[in-house]
């Protein structure tokens, strides 16, 4: 575990905990929660970290008891030895040994069952215990899940595959040449992104929480404390090939789903296959609820960020029985 944290401990206290292969996972508790109110444990998208989503927590504060994670290789996590093997390191079950590890602590830490929310990737990591580990899921006893477009990759056959690989590889493209040290620290980096590609529809605010929870001082610089190379691995090992989507139909039954997806119109005239496979993956599992936000896209947490946050409290708010 690195001594860099993001969500600074003004903000949030936060403890080490053992994931896969006993490496340190960083686990946030917000100070500004509402004490004893339902608890929520989010986990962020690839290439962010948990401090990326403080203005979503400042909504949420009033209503909920908030916990966050920082994934293996982000944020303040434990860093990949530079001989790693890259593809061990960011493996689907070596993720999903992670979202285990800090749910259950988290659980503990609360004192009571928790709500599991995510973005992207940690959606991803947690339908990967669930489906392929279902006795250790079951056994968090999670309140629900609610999953902002955690990616998925359509098999071969599917009508999106050609898409999918054509998306996939100019991700990787774009992870594995991007620049991952700025000298003049956050500021920089906050600059740097104003504006472009999926960042365009950030405010000030989320761009400035993004940057300094993404940048790490190091050696007299800055550097993302997600190295391209850790990006580009996560890409591969979950939005490259068809991981969870084929055993949808294992989700557990009596286990709250809500999907929630940015306009899945405009996805599929992008040709963003992670926003348009969201409706097929929800008519996989019977009981699972699915919410479309018109006008958003993948980055739908931020760009619709009070919708977003009514759809965790109102989740949250629900009887446990359901």
């Amino acid at each position: 575990m690195t001594d860099f944290v993001s969500i600074p401990a003004a903000l949030a206290e936060s403890r080490s905990v053992p994931g896969h292969g006993g490496r340190a996972i960083r686990l946030y508790r917000w100070r500004g929660g509402r004490a004893g109110g339902p608890a929520l444990l989010w986990g962020h998208a690839n290439g962010f970290a948990a401090g990326s989503y403080r203005t979503l927590f400042a909504r949420l504060a009033d209503t909920l008891d908030i916990f966050a994670f920082d994934a293996a290789g982000q944020g303040g996590s434990a860093q990949p030895a530079p001989d790693a093997d890259l593809a061990a390191f960011c493996d689907p079950d070596a993720l999903a040994d992670d979202v285990e590890a800090v749910a259950r602590a988290a659980g503990e830490w609360a004192g009571r069952p928790i709500v599991y929310g995510a973005h992207s990737m940690c959606g991803a990591a947690m339908l990967r215990l669930a489906l392929f580990h279902p006795a250790r899921f079951a056994r968090l006893g999670l309140r629900g899940l609610v999953l902002f477009e955690p990616p998925f990759f359509p098999p071969e056959g599917h009508r999106l595959h050609e898409a999918g690989l054509a998306r996939h590889r100019k991700r990787t493209s774009r992870a594995k040449g991007r620049r991952d040290e700025f000298p003049g620290g956050p500021d920089e980096l906050a600059a740097y992104l104003t504006g472009r590609e999926i960042f365009a529809g950030f405010g000030a605010a989320q761009i400035a929480a993004h940057a300094a929870a993404t940048l790490r001082p190091e050696g007299g610089s800055w550097r993302l404390a997600c190295a391209p190379a850790v990006e580009t691995a996560i890409f591969h090992a979950l939005g490259g090939r068809p991981v969870n989507f084929p055993a949808m139909d294992r989700f557990p039954k009596d286990m709250p789903l809500h999907f929630v997806a940015g306009d899945v119109a405009i996805g599929l005239a992008k040709g963003e296959t992670v926003t348009a496979m969201i409706p097929d993956a929800a008519a996989m599992v019977p009981h699972a609820r699915l919410t479309e936000l018109p006008g958003a896209s993948h980055m739908m947490v931020f760009e619709a960020e009070a919708a977003c946050a009514d759809i965790l409290k109102s989740f949250a708010a629900e009887p446990e029985s359901r």
